[in-house]
């Protein structure tokens, strides 16, 4: 297998202010880089240059030591899938995978065997002679992915494969998919349709606006973001404005000292919902937080309460705790998990309460 190297590259779109900016990226053999950011960050546009259907105005795409700035896709040793489909509506099922594994240099019996393999396992059996048009979204991209297994590619750019299926199939679609293409030692670069994609990965890069803003491992990522992209990319966080006087850090949840001051002046704080935890009977709490909204997922209460100035604080409570709208909880917060950062923040804009109906003549 080989690795993919940007190196220097840069793109810009006419009369756009989407760009990529001279982006400097090693995609290791046989791991999976996961390279995504904020909407707009140009994670599409950086897998098209990879894939052959841009020119980068500078710079250089390299495959192994050979730079194919000028090779089309067509030449290019990789697969670009998108999740639309790379055949016929009008196809069958059987026919699209079938194609799809005529593609490799096997003898029969060895096309059937993986054939029936491929129907098994992504539970395509009963519809294998149905037309792909007649398939639901879902089915669909189960037919995509046992396909580009078919194919067994070296390098695979992915944009978004797992784009409109439920979360609960994406989970298990993804970890077989990702897990077979690591055990046939595929090198994989993705654009994930969603932040949990980020666990299969074994590298992600964080874009923003063309940028490169930050690289490494998604554990290393998720717990040290740069800045408030690299948070929202990996996961759900809190953007705290705060001003930082001294060694004492004034915010909206409360004061706390931090020495040494990273900067002086204004900024945010990034903070994690999982980083609260609800004060113990008796224990003195850092922040009084009242309950606006909340959900059940994933084995704990998603709660959003509204702060001073209309600021939404998402916390991350117990399913223990009893979660009702108005309910008054004392957290608790170690601030020193936060990551500061300088920037100037935008005046707060004031929200309504969501409890209060405006009058008739403003609804009309």
């Amino acid at each position: 297998m080989l690795d993919v190297s940007l190196h220097s590259l840069s793109f810009t779109y006419r009369d756009s202010p989407f760009a990529i900016r001279s982006i400097d990226l090693i995609c290791g053999k046989s791991l999976h880089t996961a390279i995504t950011g904020p909407a707009g960050c140009g994670s599409t546009t950086l897998l098209q240059l990879i894939a052959g259907d841009l020119r980068p105005d500078a710079g250089e795409v390299r495959i192994g030591n050979r730079t194919v700035n000028r090779v089309s896709r067509s030449r290019r040793p990789l697969l670009f899938a998108t999740d639309e489909l790379p055949f016929s509506g009008w196809w069958s099922v059987r026919h699209a995978l079938v194609a799809a594994v005529r593609q490799r240099t096997l003898d029969r019996i060895d096309r059937q065997r993986e054939f029936d393999l491929a129907l098994k396992k992504w539970h395509l059996t009963e519809v294998a002679g149905r037309r792909i048009s007649k398939l639901s979204h879902s089915e669909r991209t189960l037919v995509h992915l046992a396909s580009i297994e078919l194919l067994r590619p070296g390098i695979l750019v992915a944009d978004r494969l797992l784009a409109g299926i439920s979360p609960a199939l994406a989970r298990w679609a993804g970890d077989e998919f990702y897990r077979t293409l690591r055990v046939m030692g595929a090198t994989v670069i993705s654009a994930p349709a969603s932040i949990a994609e980020l666990g299969w990965a074994d590298h992600v890069a964080i874009l923003d606006r063309g940028v490169l803003v930050q690289a490494g491992r998604p554990a290393q990522v998720f717990a040290a973001p740069l800045d408030d992209a690299v948070a929202v990319a990996t996961g759900d966080v809190n953007v705290i404005p705060i001003a930082i006087r001294g060694t004492s850090v004034d915010s909206l949840i409360g004061s706390w000292e931090v020495d040494p001051a990273p900067f002086h002046g204004a900024g945010v704080a990034l903070a994690r919902p999982d980083e609260f935890t609800v004060a113990a009977k008796g224990e003195e709490s850092d922040l009084i937080f009242g309950v606006e909204e909340a959900m059940f997922d994933g084995g704990v209460w998603r709660a959003v309460g509204i702060l001073t100035g209309g600021f939404l604080l998402r916390v991350d409570l117990p399913r223990q705790v009893a979660v009702e709208k108005g309910k008054l909880l004392a957290l608790r917060y170690d601030p020193a998990r936060f990551s500061l950062i300088p920037r100037e923040m935008e005046p707060l804009r004031l929200s309504p309460p969501t409890d209060v109906v405006p009058p008739r003549s403003e609804t009309r």
